[in-house]
């Protein structure tokens, strides 16, 4: 049975008012030049105002999805809040493979797909020297105490040994 009560409340709305404005957007993917055994690292770009209130929803190798939780085990691993997809150890046949990615926008929940790209893949030569792949900067987050991974891309002939 329910209670009633006499009394008085006070009810405290507060408003925001945002302004929204309404645009087209493209997505897109770039790619690094790889050579056969080495990473390559793909990049889903966004307009830098989307970026704000937009994720990654999905990476695409042909018309597969990629696993998003596949971070450190697999052939390919993604990184950046999903912004940039690294491909691990390229081959040859890889060039021929198509990748994209799709973006969705929380505030409208329209989501974009990019045209597909592929990576140019050279061969490996034999006395290739160590260049530098990816500037700036990776966003992880980690609770304090926890362990973090940190992705360490190497390719050298010989292997070389990382500790």
């Amino acid at each position: 049975m329910p209670v009633f009560r006499n009394g008085s409340f006070t009810v405290d709305l507060a408003l925001r008012e945002f302004q929204v404005v309404f645009q087209d957007w493209q997505v897109h993917v770039t790619s690094t030049p790889a050579e056969a055994g080495g990473p390559a690292i793909l990049t889903c770009v966004a307009p830098a105002a989307l970026k704000e209130h937009a994720s990654v929803a999905a990476w695409y190798r042909d018309e597969s999805v990629l696993p998003a939780a596949d971070h450190m085990s697999g052939s390919t691993f993604i990184v950046d809040d999903g912004w940039k997809l690294i491909v691990r150890s390229v081959r040859i046949e890889d060039s021929k493979a198509m990748y994209s990615c799709s973006v969705l926008d929380s505030l409208t929940g329209d989501r974009r797909r990019s045209t597909p790209v592929n990576i140019d893949v050279a061969p490996m030569s034999v006395a290739s020297a160590p260049r530098s792949i990816s500037h700036g900067q990776w966003d992880a987050v980690v609770r304090r105490g926890g362990d973090v991974t940190l992705p360490c891309l190497v390719h050298a002939n010989p292997p070389p040994t990382i500790t």
